[in-house]
């Protein structure tokens, strides 16, 4: 933990060294230090970060290091493991375990089994190490495919690929699950539909029953957590919004509509679920189909057409393009600040600030 004394000095600061190192409470002690010799300070809110396991509850696990000893732990894992296993000094191997096990306790773990799984997955990274050593003293390729070293995580077993490629698939579902706020709409529950039906569509195809049922139980629980903690009132906010297209002009106001009806909305989120996300036919199937199921609600917020006004059209024509770019799991969502938002509206063309 930092804590700044009441010094004119700034180059020092009192430091609790043991927070830098391992993020634990235990034997703590504290130091002064020069302020260019620390590399990572805790915040005092970001020792851990909370995830939610597929029993539906909340649990912990730390902050992953991003920078120690003045290097961005920016590798790629495999990257690090294979230089281990051919003997290369890396520097911050242990930071890099550390983030692994982070990284995979997040996406994996749940209350009862983050504890275990924190053990079982350091002791799968020494197993993985020497099996690439052995691999390399055969002459036999450590391609990832290649590996057969086993992870258990909440009592399934993964190799490395299936690992690393199921935890590629839930970090982008999970980024589309909206967090807690004021209320949802039913563009959200486009989203967690989407989130869910990828989920499921990737481990049908790569993964075996134990494994699929650990990947759906989670995303679900997630899903399910974020609705529930959600209050079922309407936000005044919901019922004003702005779109800017592609050219940076003002078309509409009304867009984001205020999900009250949670059965109605959970079947657009069940028509995005039940998607075949290898097929791109199967998804604009389900377009379609949220664009039937969408009208009314659309209308019934008093967006409609009128003569050369073509609010309604274009409103869900934005909404199911924007869908369809998470089709794509390249795409990345981009979330912009209250000030970077007001900047965005105020250098627009045309546009009336419905707020003002």
């Amino acid at each position: 933990m930092m804590k700044l004394t009441s010094v004119t000095d700034l180059s020092q600061v009192r430091f609790d060294s043991s927070e830098a190192i391992r993020n634990t409470n235990t034997s703590v002690s504290e130091e002064y230090r020069a302020a260019d010799k620390i590399t990572y300070i805790p915040w005092e809110d970001m020792k851990h970060q909370v995830s939610i396991g597929k029993d539906g509850k909340e649990f912990s696990v730390p902050i992953g290091y991003y920078k120690m000893n003045n290097e961005n732990l920016t590798r790629d894992y495999m990257d690090v493991f294979s230089s281990k296993a051919q003997g290369k000094d890396v520097s911050n191997y242990e930071y890099y375990v550390k983030n692994f096990i982070t990284d995979i306790t997040k996406d994996f773990s749940d209350s009862s089994s983050v504890k275990n799984d924190e053990v079982s997955i350091e002791k799968g990274v020494g197993d993985l190490v020497s099996e690439m050593q052995e691999n390399k003293s055969l002459g036999i390729s450590n391609e990832i495919g290649n590996l057969k070293t086993k992870f258990s995580v909440n009592g399934v077993d993964f190799t490395i690929k299936e690992l690393m490629d199921s935890k590629k698939t839930m970090d982008y579902a999970t980024s589309m699950i909206p967090t807690t706020g004021s209320g949802l709409d039913y563009m959200n529950f486009g989203d967690m539909g989407i989130a869910k039906g990828k989920v499921r569509t990737f481990a049908e195809q790569n993964l075996n029953k134990e494994q699929q049922d650990l990947l759906n139980s989670t995303i679900s629980a997630r899903v399910e957590k974020i609705i529930n903690s959600v209050p079922e009132k309407v936000n005044p906010n919901y019922l004003k919004d702005k779109i800017i297209d592609e050219n940076n002009k003002f078309y509409s106001i009304k867009n984001t509509q205020a999900a009250t009806n949670t059965e109605y909305a959970r079947k657009i989120m069940d028509t995005f679920e039940n998607v075949d996300y290898t097929d791109i036919d199967s998804f604009k199937k389900a377009s379609q189909e949220y664009r039937r199921l969408i009208k009314p609600v659309c209308e019934s917020f008093g967006v409609i057409n009128i003569g050369r006004n073509q609010a309604l059209t274009d409103v869900i024509n934005y909404e199911i393009n924007r869908f369809e770019k998470f089709y794509d799991e390249s795409y990345q969502r981009v979330y912009l600040t209250p000030d970077e938002f007001k900047e965005k509206i105020r250098t627009a063309k045309n546009v009336i600030d419905i707020y003002s």
